[in-house]
């Protein structure tokens, strides 16, 4: 008797808040509502939700068998696992601390429009060739580009180093480009490439030409305010790591600390970095 009491208390079904059961794993209605926030909007609410489901069913039953097979325990997973919490959080957190955030006025809008002329009325939009290869492990070897003047020769230099790489056209538009970088294209001769890092690739590029198109009225106001808001949520952002910083214990192993302004490692219980 008692043995028949348990198994029918953990018996699950699909009642109340729970909207399906997967092998004996319930799928609650707020699960369901989450996944319906990413769902396309219009069309038949049904239809919509139905497949909702059905995509949720069908995560449940392959992250099943990923247990089954011990990846729950593997220690990339948990590593990646860990990382995305991290994000998850810092995110959230982001949210939290960013919610305030003024609606900038229509004077903060009209000063951003002035002092940024190559986003508005200066905007351009360059024409470019581009060569776009993954970074080698020991990138010094690249500094050899630096002896060459177009990307023909870029090209035939990396095919010497036997570095894969795509070359297509592209578009380099000043609305979303730092005006800094943009001053040390512009002053290179005509022709020359120039290089940039990015998400473990590099990316080297020639202009070839450029349009003026510049941007006004409604649309160039939008932009500015979301661009004020932007630097404002980075603000937020830099001063509260700089506070958790000052405010944290940090303690390095030997030969991990970052380098001082002196160029020597911190002390390894060094609580400031």
């Amino acid at each position: 008797m008692a043995s028949a009491i348990a198994v029918t208390g953990c018996k699950r079904s699909a009642t109340g808040q729970v909207v399906a059961v997967v092998n004996g794993e319930e799928v609650s209605l707020s699960e369901l509502n989450g996944e319906l926030k990413n769902a396309p909007t219009g069309g038949d609410k049904e239809v919509i939700r139905a497949a909702a489901l059905q995509s949720l069913i069908n995560r449940k039953l392959l992250v099943q068998q990923a247990r089954d097979r011990g990846i729950d325990k593997d220690p990339d997973y948990l590593q990646q696992q860990r990382r995305m919490d991290d994000e998850v959080m810092i995110g959230m957190l982001g949210q939290q601390v960013t919610k305030n955030v003024p609606v900038p006025t229509a004077a903060d809008i009209d000063r951003y429009i002035a002092s940024h002329p190559e986003m508005f009325a200066n905007r351009t939009v360059y024409a470019i060739d581009q060569i776009v290869f993954p970074l080698p492990a020991d990138t010094s070897g690249l500094k050899a580009l630096e002896a060459d003047h177009t990307l023909d020769a870029v090209a035939t230099r990396l095919r010497g180093m036997s570095i894969p790489f795509q070359r297509a056209p592209g578009k380099l538009d000043t609305v979303a480009t730092p005006p800094q970088f943009l001053a040390q294209v512009n002053a290179l001769p005509a022709g020359e490439p120039f290089v940039v890092a990015t998400g473990g690739k590099g990316v080297v590029s020639v202009i070839t030409g450029k349009e003026s198109q510049p941007i006004a009225g409604e649309q160039a106001r939008r932009i500015a305010a979301e661009a004020i808001r932007k630097t404002a949520v980075s603000e937020i952002a830099q001063k509260q790591l700089k506070q958790a910083r000052d405010a944290a214990k940090i303690e390095y192993q030997p030969g991990f600390a970052p380098k001082t302004d002196a160029g020597k490692p911190a002390a390894a219980g060094a609580n400031k970095t």
